[in-house]
């Protein structure tokens, strides 16, 4: 969680919260950022092809 959390540039709280499972709603520019650590785009990670159009810059 750590390497992730610095790599995404984030908090490592956030990271746990999203894993444990206690933030219900993460924002889309913060999967976007854990995304691209990963080397995917949000489409991917989330395997969900209709976020191929979404803009992260609108956020």
């Amino acid at each position: 969680m750590n390497k992730l959390a610095t790599l995404a540039g984030l908090k490592q709280s956030t990271i746990d919260n999203i894993l444990r499972g206690t933030s219900k709603n993460p924002k889309v520019h913060t999967l976007h950022k854990i995304a691209n650590v990963f080397g995917m785009t949000l489409s991917e990670f989330l395997d969900f092809p209709e976020l191929n159009d979404y803009s992260i810059e609108d956020e």
